[in-house]
């Protein structure tokens, strides 16, 4: 089709023109989507329209382009234009599309740096890139999705590569904390004052360094994810290798969390022991206990009645944290600056994805210190115990470890894999703190450019620059986007479709309703253990005020700012998330029974039903629909 006309240019303007015959297009809205220069859009528009395929429009002023129905072959191209288009999203959408990752609260903007590394940088340093790539976005609510074989021949290639190079292995490790590193110093160059004075080309700049940097970090960090979240390949290596050491098919679950146990401590953990010995120190002198305590009585004796106590609803919360205020004048010095510490270190920790999360604010870590110094007046012994539960773990690994007679290289295969599950919460909190500092960069250029911050997450890196720039941008497209928008990547290729267009691509090809009567649950072991309870669906913060003590939680991925939930869960259960899920990393550190990766868990499930958790065999049973 394309070699009956003379450019590629005309040939992408008649596509456009001849698939909505009845439109009037202006030349900004067709160099929206050819991207292409306008002057080169121009001369081939006038071309068109002496060879009498298009029409000229004037109306108050305003140009615009459309398509000449009245031309003599105009049913027969419209068809053959139709048929063009209809094979070009028929090559890109026509497989089998795998649900990667369901986010309540995504930020496109962020989204699309690691979405569109995987299938052009990705290639380097793991040796494959990913063929397709496909976002489904309802406002801030995100859909992703792989080709399913494609996810699964990623996963192999690195697991072949992890099993043949140990080395490689650990240097993802290594890698993973550089460009983590790399990225909070480069980001933490933003400034969070001062930004309208800049000129339009210094914001860029700061733009521009630090997508190549998150880029960077996306090509180490990505690759535990890859090998195992998507087809369990990782895993099922894992499994293989003990069950060719003779170990019997109900022992290699539990020999597997054994030996891929963590040596070193997350920043999870090192975040939550850092609170906890502010709150020894607050338990250890008897006044400072007493006044919060005190606080702590009579905010529940006054107050739970209205609001119930541990509930989480944002009433309760609010009242609290304005209760402890009055706290700051009472605490001891050497509490108040250990506290203070705190949170300039892990404020940031909230802002999961979008602005509308925000960070801490200082009240809320003084409220969850006279929450946890109340809720164990012996703080010390359940620490200490906690340090006792992981180290006997640790020395469990050891003597499975000499009882296997475990090579050198499978020892270090299995220490780097329990790295992983370190690392991805390492460069965890430098995204978190990348998406609040580059908050900043994008506040300043959706002002300059007139659109709101949470429509300009909806741009690619090419769209904002040229608004910011060159000042040119088409503001009715980009809105369109917020409302209902398909983002799709491949090699060189990035592209947006929106509006109906984007709901037929959606419908036609990408999400399928779960159909059928399921009984029983399937996933992978985060971590070892028994549990029965009734469910709770707890995937965002207003959902905590449903949690109880002994519930089984249940999300389609955990988030840190669902920690207080999972602390009062028997068992998690998640939709989504490998051995190096957030879900299954808290689990290991609190010895909590888990199964990650069931899929459809969020789907099939709702509060109230009874289930069975059988972590060790990665089994959800149905005990008792509610």
């Amino acid at each position: 089709m394309k070699e009956l006309f003379k450019s590629q240019t005309s040939f992408e303007i008649l596509s456009i023109l001849g698939s909505r015959p009845s439109d009037r297009l202006s030349l900004q809205e067709i160099k929206a989507q050819t991207k292409k220069d306008a002057g080169n859009i121009l001369r081939e528009l006038n071309k068109l329209i002496k060879q009498g395929l298009i029409l000229g429009y004037v109306k108050n002023r305003k140009k615009s382009y459309g398509f000449n129905n009245d031309y003599e072959a105009a049913s027969e191209l419209i068809k053959l234009l139709q048929k063009s288009n209809d094979s070009e999203i028929t090559s890109r959408f026509k497989r089998e599309w795998l649900l990667a990752e369901e986010i309540i609260n995504a930020n496109p903007w962020f989204m699309a740096i690691p979405f569109y590394c995987f299938t052009n940088q990705f290639a380097y340093p793991g040796g494959r890139a990913y063929q397709h790539q496909a976002c489904v976005y309802k406002g801030y609510h995100l859909w992703f999705y792989f080709d399913k074989q494609d996810a699964y021949e990623v996963g192999e290639h690195l697991v072949n590569k992890f099993e043949s190079d140990i080395d490689f292995m650990e240097e993802v490790n290594v890698k993973i904390r550089f460009f983590a590193d790399k990225l909070v110093e480069t980001v933490g160059q933003i400034p969070e004052t001062g930004l309208d004075k800049l000129r339009s080309e210094e914001l860029w700049d700061y733009y521009q360094e630090h997508e190549i940097i998150h880029q960077e970090y996306y090509q180490w960090g990505w690759i535990p994810v890859a090998a195992d979240m998507f087809g369990d390949n990782l895993t099922n290596r894992g499994k293989k290798i003990i069950k060719d050491l003779g170990v019997p098919d109900d022992k290699i679950g539990e020999y597997l969390a054994l030996l891929t146990q963590p040596e070193k401590t997350s920043l999870l953990k090192e975040e939550g022991d850092s609170l906890i010995r502010i709150g020894l120190k607050a338990q250890a002198d008897a006044s400072q206990f007493a006044i919060l305590k005190e606080l702590f009585r009579k905010f529940k004796d006054e107050d739970v009645k209205f609001f119930g106590l541990y509930t989480h609803s944002e009433e309760y919360e609010a009242k609290f944290a304005e209760a402890v205020k009055s706290l700051k004048k009472k605490i001891s010095p050497d509490i108040l600056n250990d506290l203070q510490a705190h949170y300039a270190k892990y404020f940031y920790t909230k802002f999961i994805y979008t602005e509308e999360q925000g960070v801490y604010s200082f009240e809320h870590y003084l409220k969850e210190l006279v929450r946890l110094v109340n809720s164990d007046y012996d703080l010390a012994g359940t620490y200490h115990n906690q340090e006792k539960n992981l180290a006997a773990i640790l020395t469990k690994r050891s003597e499975l470890i000499k009882e296997l007679s475990l090579s050198d290289k499978l020892d270090r295969f299995f220490k780097a894999w329990g790295d992983f599950m370190v690392t991805k919460i390492y460069r965890r909190y430098a995204q978190l703190f990348a998406l609040y500092k580059t908050t900043y960069i994008l506040e300043e250029i959706a002002d300059r450019i007139g659109l709101t911050i949470k429509e300009l997450r909806f741009m690619t890196s090419k769209e904002i620059k040229q608004a910011l720039l060159s000042d040119k941008v088409d503001k009715e497209e980009i809105k369109s986007r917020v409302k209902f928008s398909l983002y799709y990547t491949t090699k060189d290729t990035e592209v947006y479709y929106s509006g109906s267009k984007a709901k037929e691509i959606v419908e036609r090809y990408i999400q399928k309703e779960v159909t059928g009567e399921v009984k029983e649950l399937k996933g992978q072991c985060g971590c070892r253990g028994h549990a029965q309870g009734p469910v709770k669906i707890i995937n965002v913060i207003k959902d905590m005020i449903k949690m109880k003590a002994g519930d089984i939680l249940v999300s389609i991925s955990t988030q840190p700012d669902l920690l207080p939930a999972m602390k009062k869960a028997a068992a998690f259960v998640t939709d989504q998330g490998g051995v190096t899920s957030h879900a299954a990393i808290v689990a290991r550190e609190m010895n909590m029974p888990c199964v990650i990766a069931t899929k459809i868990a969020t789907k099939i499930l709702k509060d109230g039903d009874i289930v069975e958790v059988d972590a060790d065999q990665g089994i959800v049973k149905i005990i008792k629909k509610s």
